[in-house]
């Protein structure tokens, strides 16, 4: 098989131009009539590699962009520079929590800590293996890391900087989101299923299957309607009501996805994955949605990150180049 490098880091801004798109029936298929419009813009960034997770600070207004061994921090409005977290040697996610920024390092099975306006890192926690999302928790005041290779996940007292508990969950734990009332979620990539941690106990308190899901990775969240957004790797959008588990809807979306962001005041749910398209999806009610359309955008713009001030949806991707061949060696 062929190699690709990485040569050009790239975020992206997404925004909806209008709304556009007339109601259809539930998991409906079809494109509406007049699709929403939207504007792309790009924005170069330094260094080679891909990234893996973004993320939005919308009340600093500063955006975090993982790129292999740094953390860009831009500005959330202008997109400038404003400061970058070193000393990773994979970077793939960010949470704040405490007035500190906490960035998961998955070849060096650690988390950085960091100042979250100038990227000074100030400790480095040793963690699980293959430190991946990681998030801040409101109720019980912790940060969260899932770790991959592990299978389990990191509980980190953001005060005193340390891990306080680890929890076993015997799968590889993939994106995660808390609803602010008490629990975590997380997608379980083998067993097909949404994790549900128990954060006042910090233990899991049960688990959703997913019916047909191979491979679930992006999660995103609906807090209003309690309805959980799941993709499966097999192109398929899962609706979860997120206090029973039931499968609600469904909805056919892009090759392994691995983004969801979810716009409330639009009733809008994006859905990146790695093929170069992203499903925009409309919501018409808690268990009623429809496909607006596919966006097209550059293969591997697959997370994202949502800014609720101004309804911009923001990723990153990378230029890929085949190398030089080389005499005597395969590709």
């Amino acid at each position: 098989m062929r190699t690709m490098l990485v040569a050009t880091a790239l975020a992206f801004t997404v925004a909806g131009c209008n709304q556009g798109a007339s109601e259809v029936g539930n998991n409906s298929a079809a494109a509406a009539d007049a699709p929403t419009e939207f504007q792309i813009e790009k924005v170069s960034l330094p260094g080679e590699g891909r990234g893996d997770y973004v993320f939005a600070d919308p009340d600093a207004r500063r955006l975090y962009v993982t790129h292999q061994a740094v953390v860009h921090i831009l500005d959330l409005d202008s997109l400038k520079s404003v400061g970058t977290v070193t000393g990773l040697k994979k970077a793939h996610g960010v949470a704040l929590a405490g007035g500190k920024g906490f960035a998961s390092d998955g070849d060096g099975n650690s988390v950085i800590v960091f100042d979250p306006a100038t990227g000074k890192t100030t400790k480095t926690i040793a963690g699980g293996k293959n430190p991946d999302s990681i998030l801040f928790d409101q109720p019980s005041g912790m940060v969260f890391v899932f770790n991959g290779t592990s299978k389990d996940v990191s509980v980190i007292d953001p005060a005193k900087e340390a891990v306080v508990k680890t929890i076993p969950v015997g799968d590889k734990p993939e994106f995660s989101r808390s609803d602010g009332k008490g629990h975590v979620y997380f997608n379980m990539e083998d067993e097909h299923a949404i994790g549900v941690i128990d954060t006042k106990t910090l233990t899991i308190a049960t688990k959703y299957v997913l019916p047909d899901c191979e491979g679930p990775a992006a999660l995103g969240l609906d807090e209003a309607n309690r309805r959980l957004f799941s993709s499966c790797g097999n192109g398929e959008l899962k609706v979860v009501d997120a206090d029973s588990g039931k499968v609600v809807a469904k909805l056919p979306v892009g090759e392994d996805p691995d983004g969801i962001a979810y716009d409330p005041a639009k009733k809008r749910v994006y859905v990146a994955a790695r093929d170069g398209g992203w499903t925009i999806v409309d919501q018409q009610g808690a268990d009623a949605y429809s496909v607006d359309q596919v966006l097209k955008i550059d293969a591997y713009a697959k997370t994202t990150a949502f800014d609720p001030k101004t309804g911009r949806v923001f990723s990153s991707t990378a230029d890929l180049e085949w190398p030089k061949p080389t005499p005597g060696k395969k590709l």
